[in-house]
């Protein structure tokens, strides 16, 4: 599995991609971490090889290098190890960023909403282990995320409305350390404007994914 590397300042961390027919999976973080883990799959292997292949430029451009010999510095107090995970949803975050001339009072109404829907569920009694669904649309900006509690890890899948999009799997020491992850990233997304409603059919399945 090809490995490069970035150190700069106070950042050090390494991304990792594998290609494997129509799908590949890159695994990125803090050097000296196992990192996190995004598996993404389309629709023909051409597909996958051009995604692939633009996907390394994009970091040889950035400034990450080839680490033939698997790296292996220590991690840092570096806390941009999630900086791919809305890799995909850069051009839309762009899009929404231009209404910032309507009325300050409308974004904060829609936060508060969510917010009241994330707090009231868990205290309803809900399985944090099965999947919460929330959407985003503002201007051209149509996004899904979906988590899930599995134990020890929180599982996560996002994209385009209408799109499978991409899964990602983050193990942690413990379940109280999962749990503090999930509730902080639901809050995250309900403060960012996202709110919570039924998943699609068969939306689930996709966290199958995601191999361990």
């Amino acid at each position: 599995m090809p490995r490069y590397e970035f150190s700069e300042g106070s950042s050090n961390k390494f991304w990792q991609i594998d290609l494997t027919g129509k799908s590949f999976t890159t695994t990125y973080g803090k050097i000296g971490t196992g990192g996190q883990t995004t598996i993404k799959t389309f629709k023909t292997d051409a597909d996958a090889k051009k995604e692939y292949d633009k996907l390394v430029a994009e970091k040889v451009k950035k400034g990450y290098k080839s680490a033939k010999n698997g790296g292996g510095r220590a991690a840092d107090d570096d806390d941009d190890e999630d900086e791919d995970e809305d890799e995909d949803e850069k051009p839309a975050k762009k899009a929404a960023a231009k209404p910032a001339a309507k009325p300050a009072a409308k974004p904060a109404k829609a936060a508060a909403k969510p917010a009241a829907k994330a707090a009231a569920k868990p205290a309803a009694g809900s399985d944090k282990e099965s999947p919460r669904y929330f959407e985003f649309s503002e201007g051209s900006s149509n996004k899904f995320w979906e988590i899930r509690l599995d134990g020890t890890s929180v599982r996560t899948r996002y994209g385009k409305i209408g799109a499978s999009g991409a899964t990602t799997l983050k193990p942690y020491p413990n379940a109280a350390a999962a749990t503090k992850e999930y509730d902080k990233l639901v809050a995250e997304k309900t403060k960012k404007g996202y709110e919570e409603t039924d998943a699609p059919s068969g939306g689930d399945d996709h966290f199958d994914d995601i191999e361990e």
